[in-house]
């Protein structure tokens, strides 16, 4: 429909004499000018008012699957992501031509001040999808708000917003949507499903986006390794490989990965947790000057397992951890473990309109913010003023001034304060904030942390077993 308002307006410009596009019929065909708009050009058997006169025909199913196949064979990046499954479907003709229906009310018409409704419903989808999946479903899709508040801190306005782990494309969708569709991003990700990546192309496709999208492990094969971008913006998956016997994999990283040098110094990473190989892969693709935003599960700000500790000290003495926000556990539908946004950035040293901050660390604790979402009773969403307050804090940091200390919510801490405090960033120990009464630690980690110690006491247990069964036999008391 975003075609056919611009296919609309085009016609008005083309009859106006005072307009550059006077007479100029050309216009209509002419990609770029569809694509400026965040439109493409639609096939004439695929545009929706030829969709509504099939809907009433005996053989909408067998037409719809034929508009399909029309548009994949127009647009390579639709390619695989629209088989032809009316015709085979048990959906009825009628349940179908009522769906048209449905979509072609006037609400999805009118254009709304800007905002996509086509794409917010495909985003409903996907979140209502995510939702029912549980726990899978945070594989995909990032709750709107966390996206929201993440890019606002990021504030893209040109260049390159990479995200290695995409799921959906939800990222890729509100940067546009800060930049306010100028066309100014470029986007370029990763995603290790298949399902997942097609997810993420319509996505972008719907919402007029392109992007070199790429299906790979991003730990052991890394589609974008040249990549150096101006964002990297990402939630990837909390706490991978803490549960099973054999880690995440961490033995397949070669000890020569540039991507395990911060600053100079090698850091190893954790053979149970691959949270620090993430935080070492945004690094390592940002550029100087660029900034990283991301999601990560709260027990990586106090780990205390050596390799992540070591990974975690390294990136605070080098200088790259800008700021810390710890959000409420309940802003997820599939897992109450409560996350925090990290901040990694490589314009801390007073260039190019940013402030000079390397010996400091902003840490804001939002625990305290969000509101239940209408309908549920245990997931909440950060509200719009929530997010510009957090933003806002941000923003007067990385380009002003220190931000005034409120306590129990922002303050920026020294490194010197960071070290007293044994490189913990949870914002609690820095803003003042009174100690919860419950554990902070998420169940998830404790209990995976518990489960391999007791691994560990056991294995211990056994050979200590065996050696004083030797001894035993040794002075002659066979056991």
């Amino acid at each position: 429909m975003r075609y056919e308002r611009r296919r609309a307006e085009l016609q008005r410009l083309i009859s106006e004499p005072e307009s550059e596009y006077f007479h100029d019929k050309r216009a209509l065909d002419d990609l770029d000018e569809y694509r400026a708009a965040g439109a493409f050009i639609v096939p004439e058997a695929a545009r929706w008012e030829n969709v509504v006169k099939i809907a009433q025909r005996d053989d909408l199913k067998i037409r719809l699957d034929s508009v399909l196949e029309t548009l994949e064979k127009k647009y390579k990046q639709l390619r695989g992501l629209l088989p032809p499954v009316y015709a085979g479907s048990n959906m009825s003709r009628d349940n179908l031509a009522a769906l048209i229906n449905l979509f072609s009310r006037d609400v999805f018409a009118h254009d709304h001040g800007g905002e996509d409704v086509l794409g917010r419903v495909y985003e409903y989808f996907i979140g209502e999808f995510a939702s029912s999946e549980g726990k899978r479903g945070g594989e995909y899709f990032t709750p709107r708000s966390i996206v929201k508040t993440l890019v606002a801190m990021l504030e893209p306005k040109r260049g390159v917003v990479f995200d290695p782990c995409c799921g959906s494309g939800g990222m890729f969708v509100q940067s546009d949507a800060f930049t306010h569709h100028d066309g100014e991003l470029a986007f370029r990700g990763q995603e290790s499903k298949e399902f997942t990546l097609r997810l993420c192309r319509m996505n972008l496709f719907i919402h007029g986006l392109d992007g070199d999208i790429q299906q790979g492990n991003s730990y052991f094969d890394d589609k974008h390794s040249k990549l150096r971008a101006d964002y990297v913006i990402a939630n990837p998956p909390f706490n991978d490989g803490s549960k099973g016997e054999n880690g995440w994999g961490s033995d397949k990283i070669s000890m020569d990965d540039p991507r395990l040098i911060v600053g100079g110094t090698r850091v190893s990473l954790s053979p149970r947790n691959a949270n620090t190989m993430w935080i070492l892969h945004f690094l390592h693709h940002l550029k100087d000057g660029g900034t990283a935003g991301f999601v990560m599960s709260t027990g990586e700000l106090a780990s205390s397992e050596s390799a992540r500790f070591d990974v975690r000290k390294t990136m605070i003495e080098q200088g790259y951890v800008d700021a810390i926000v710890q959000l409420t556990g309940q802003l997820f539908a599939n897992t109450q473990i409560p996350c925090a946004l990290w901040l990694l950035s490589k314009n801390r040293d007073g260039r190019s309109g940013f402030r000079e901050r390397k010996s400091e660390i902003l840490f804001i604790d939002a625990r305290k913010l969000g509101v239940l979402i209408p309908g549920s009773r245990k997931q909440k969403q950060l509200s719009q003023t929530e997010i510009d307050r957090i933003a806002l804090v941000y923003s007067e940091y990385k380009h002003e001034r220190r931000p005034e200390y409120v306590p129990g919510f922002a303050k920026v801490a020294t490194l010197d304060e960071v070290r007293v405090h044994g490189y913990v960033l949870t914002p609690g120990r820095h803003v003042g904030a009174a100690e919860l009464d419950y554990d902070d630690e998420p169940f998830e980690e404790k209990m995976a942390r518990l489960a391999n110690t007791f691994r560990e006491q056991r294995a211990e247990a056994a050979k200590l077993e065996r050696e004083i069964v030797a001894n035993m036999n040794e002075i002659g008391y066979a056991c």
